[in-house]
């Protein structure tokens, strides 16, 4: 991988994120067409993107330019909350001045991610991260997150088709993008991260290591939302809540101590070009 590539997507990536989430939280009506509610959990997440991920995009490019892997896997971590968030964001907000840049940014992180993705030594990262307990609770925690996960979206999703009913959280929207999103990738990838880290494979230790970002960072945005949400007026699914703040805790605590394990430098893989 090419540094240059790293810096300028990143570079395009953080200065639409802010563009985005500025005018979020600041453009008076450009989410005049979106629910109450959905308003709230944009500006929640906005407020995080813009105060806690972008200077995180920031920090893990400057300890790139050190050779730092640990800086590299929190890269591809954040790159994937961009991904995550914006291909949401695309499908789901209701159409508004900043379409084209939700879209842009979704395209740019989506290709970035996978450009990221398979430049990985695996090799080299399986031989950075130190065994031990550390390493097997990073491995159990995100299949843990995938079942409570799955059986909380599943609940609400059965429920309403055996009763008819649809579910409170579709609102005025047309179909539940972020349960899809949940569903279709993210517990899929949380089941083989996990699995294949206890087994000791590379590719487990390298999807951990990202995903542990990811979720650590998708879930103080969460909880943003929820807080934007109750001071609205929005009644809060209090098992829910319960859910993502014990989620996001338990992930910072196990996304520190992992990284801490992660001793290595990328001038050990084979085709990043740094200098």
């Amino acid at each position: 991988m090419d540094k240059k590539i790293i810096y300028i997507n990143s570079m395009v990536i953080g200065i639409l994120a802010v563009f985005a989430t500025a005018s979020g939280l600041f453009w008076k009506g450009l989410y005049k067409h979106d629910t109450v509610s959905g308003v709230a959990q944009m500006m929640g997440q906005d407020l995080i993107t813009l105060i806690v991920v972008v200077p995180l995009l920031l920090v893990s490019m400057y300890l790139i330019s050190r050779a730092s892997l640990r800086g590299y896997l929190m890269w591809m971590g954040t790159i994937f909350y961009f991904l995550y968030s914006y291909a949401s964001i695309s499908f789901l907000t209701s159409y508004n001045q900043l379409f084209l840049v939700y879209v842009a940014l979704f395209s740019v992180s989506l290709y970035t991610f996978l450009y990221g993705l398979f430049s990985m030594d695996i090799k080299t990262i399986k031989k950075s991260v130190s065994t031990g307990v550390t390493l097997k609770v990073a491995g159990v925690f995100p299949i843990i997150m995938g079942l409570l996960l799955a059986g909380m979206w599943l609940s609400m999703i059965l429920g309403s088709l055996l009763n008819g009913n649809a579910p409170a959280a579709l609102e005025t929207y047309t179909t539940l993008v972020i349960q899809a999103l949940d569903l279709g990738v993210l517990v899929p990838v949380a089941f083989i991260a996990g699995l294949m880290t206890l087994k000791g494979k590379g590719w487990g230790y390298a999807l951990v290591s990202v995903l542990l970002v990811k979720v650590s960072l998708l879930g103080t945005a969460i909880l943003s939302m929820i807080f934007f949400m109750a001071r609205n007026g929005v009644d809060v699914e209090v098992g829910q809540a319960l859910f993502f703040v014990v989620m996001t805790l338990a992930g910072v605590v196990i996304t520190t101590a992992f990284y801490k394990k992660i001793h290595g430098s990328l001038r050990d893989f084979k085709d990043l070009e740094l200098d």
